[in-house]
């Protein structure tokens, strides 16, 4: 299952979760018998549960395409908006490609220079890395257009 599947799925049993847990009893003192005290308690366990299963669901997941776990499509503007303001950007994909493609090269040069291919990110040609830094340049550029609209509406 892709993870923006399962996220439909989880988020769909958390609005359950939450709802359960608006409607049940509220702990007021000396009105709350101890069933209820309990059942808020299980409820809080399950909501636990159920977050502790998504982290680790994401965790899989961002080990085999970390691009599509952060992009988020599945998110609401208000929360791609949050990402934009939180630091996630277009071009924060390219820092992870250079910076893991240059850990991949300093951990293989001795193979690299003998010729031998290792199939990751290490073997890309130069020709490879401008098309990536020129991609880099034009997406920088339209996440400026965006920063800049976006001062303007806080002016």
């Amino acid at each position: 299952m892709s993870f923006p599947c399962f996220y439909e799925t989880w988020f769909n049993q958390l609005r359950r979760l939450v709802d359960e847990l608006a409607h049940g009893p509220t702990p007021r003192a000396n009105t709350t018998s101890d069933d209820d005290h309990h059942n808020l308690g299980q409820l809080v366990e399950k909501l636990m549960a159920h977050y502790a299963e998504y982290y680790r669901v994401k965790s899989t997941a961002v080990k085999h395409d970390v691009l599509a776990v952060f992009s988020s499509p599945w998110s609401t503007s208000l929360e791609r908006s949050l990402h934009w303001i939180g630091g996630w950007r277009p071009t924060t994909a390219f820092h992870l490609l250079y910076t893991q493609s240059s850990i991949l090269f300093e951990s293989q040069i001795a193979d690299i220079l003998r010729g031998v291919r290792t199939g990751d990110l290490a073997d890309l040609s130069p020709d490879q890395f401008r098309c990536v830094s020129d991609l880099q340049c034009d997406t920088v550029g339209h996440e400026n257009a965006i920063s800049d609209g976006l001062a303007e509406w806080q002016a």
